[in-house]
């Protein structure tokens, strides 16, 4: 018989603790019940509301569970949590009314099953960023960042999309770019005070930004692309101020987007 000897305690790589196995395994599990209820909300006609406002409120109360059972966090309230629930809640806000707005019934399933897979994404990026040095965090903060902007581009397209008036319309515009802004700044800026008055400032931007397209012959989703672009270069100028990054190279970078985007604006409004 061979003898198999085993590598010393110190050598040997750790076991997942059962615990936290368990606790992320709730992710996909909060993902697949996303989508489930994501189906019926687009495919029921007429859309029930409330269909939507349920799905919301589950994937607010299972993060919300999941982010209070982190071993390295110490969240007891809902306003311990409340910054890792906002892009979560309003991806299933925004997810579901861009769909049920733009999607075709054969299209239904694999929007559906692409929609899950960023609520997914997002949860499991937000449980990750928990941990700032964590050595997936920089990928989880790339993660969170690209469906910060998917969820602001879907409420913004919505908007003209349902023709909302003008004053909700902008106060709508305003009050989702804030809360998005929070987790735009939550790792540029320690202090959640001034992190929520910077955040505030890009609402009253992005708000104002809305009110001015009513007087712009833009709807649908160039408006949509104009305000993400209000909304990207803003936060991306005030995140790398208050990480003192904002360099010469930043800024061009920023310029060279917004430049890129501005010429699909107008080129589509040209040829449109």
């Amino acid at each position: 018989m061979i003898d198999r000897q085993l590598p010393p305690a110190q050598e040997r790589p750790p076991l997942p603790h059962f615990g936290e196995a368990s606790r992320t395994g709730r992710i996909p599990l909060l993902a697949i019940a996303f989508a489930i209820g994501l189906a019926l909300f687009i495919t029921i006609d007429p859309p029930r509301p409330w269909i939507l406002l349920v799905v919301t409120a589950l994937v607010a109360l299972g993060a919300d569970g999941i982010y209070r059972l982190h071993p390295r966090a110490d969240f007891h309230t809902i306003a311990d949590t409340a910054p890792h629930l906002f892009v979560p809640v309003l991806f299933s806000l925004s997810a579901g009314l861009f769909l049920e707005d733009v999607v075709l019934s054969y299209w239904a399933a694999p929007a559906v099953i692409g929609a899950g897979g960023l609520m997914g994404a997002a949860l499991y990026a937000e449980h990750i960023s928990v941990e700032p040095h964590s050595e997936s965090y920089p990928a989880a903060r790339f993660v969170l960042n690209v469906i910060t902007y998917l969820t602001a581009f879907g409420f913004y397209a919505v908007v003209y999309g349902f023709d909302v008036e003008l004053a909700p319309a902008a106060f709508a515009v305003g009050l989702v770019s804030m809360l998005l802004s929070v987790e735009v700044f939550r790792e540029a800026e320690a202090d959640p005070i001034r992190a929520l008055v910077f955040a505030a400032v890009i609402g009253v931007i992005v708000g104002e930004a809305r009110w001015v397209l009513y007087f712009v012959p833009l709807e649908g989703f160039l408006a949509g692309v104009f305000l993400l672009l209000v909304f990207y270069l803003t936060t991306g100028v005030i995140s790398h101020y208050l990480t003192d990054h904002l360099e010469h190279s930043v800024l061009l970078e920023f310029a060279l987007v917004t430049a890129a985007g501005l010429a699909i604006v107008v080129g589509g409004r040209v040829l449109g």
